[in-house]
């Protein structure tokens, strides 16, 4: 939180300063096989809980470079997701997992906050898109 004057213009350019840093942070990226270390590190420290006698298990995990239009999509719709999609879209991972309902809030948080270890993203929230693995065609 930072206090500024209009009238005085006190910490104005703090305020600006703050500014440049969250869209500074946006344009940061985890790389794919950074991000599946970090998660899977994270998952061997600290295992899920088991929900309904199942475990949560990862498969992989990636930062897509359109994050910022899928998200904005599901928050306020596609025609006004341009708008968003500029300087200032929080960072989206896609976990692909094997069933998206194991995911409890604490554990959510848990990994969210071993992100931002590795890449703080101030000003930002992060969001997590749980994906189940697409089943072979194939297979039955």
């Amino acid at each position: 939180m930072l206090i500024t004057s209009a009238s005085t213009g006190e910490n104005v350019d703090r305020l600006f300063a703050k500014i440049h840093k969250v869209q500074h942070a946006t344009r940061k990226r985890i790389g794919t096989g950074i991000l599946n270390r970090l998660l899977r590190q994270a998952f061997e420290a600290n295992p899920p809980p088991l929900v309904k006698g199942r475990r949560l298990k990862l498969f992989y995990a990636t930062q897509p470079r359109d994050g910022v239009l899928q998200s904005a999509e599901r928050l306020v719709g596609r025609e006004s997701s341009d708008k968003l999609q500029g300087d200032l879209a929080p960072p989206e991972f896609i976990l692909f997992v094997n069933d998206p309902q194991l995911m409890t809030e604490a554990y959510r948080r848990y990994l969210e906050a071993r992100i931002r270890e590795a890449e703080p993203y101030p000003g930002l929230p992060i969001i997590l898109t749980l994906r189940a693995r697409a089943r072979d065609v194939g297979r039955r």
